[in-house]
């Protein structure tokens, strides 16, 4: 359900540029709210292990920081 905005077309490198200027925890809020959010189907058993891998990584802090990325 779309909360009434308008759609903008943007380039792709605008898109990342602003992306990166954004904090973390709003990065967060953002890919929650456009990836998450909205997909209510239940998760495969496929994206299920992969979530498992994700969260063993991060806990063997395999995973690289946002502040890395920008």
């Amino acid at each position: 359900m779309r909360s009434g905005g308008k759609t903008i077309n943007l380039p792709e490198e605008a898109l990342v540029a602003m992306l990166r200027t954004l904090p973390e925890d709003v990065l967060a809020e953002v890919f929650w709210k456009t990836l998450v959010e909205y997909d209510t189907s239940p998760l495969t058993g496929e994206e299920k292990k992969a979530v498992e891998e994700a969260r063993s990584e991060f806990d063997r802090g395999e995973t690289i920081s946002w502040e890395d990325i920008k």
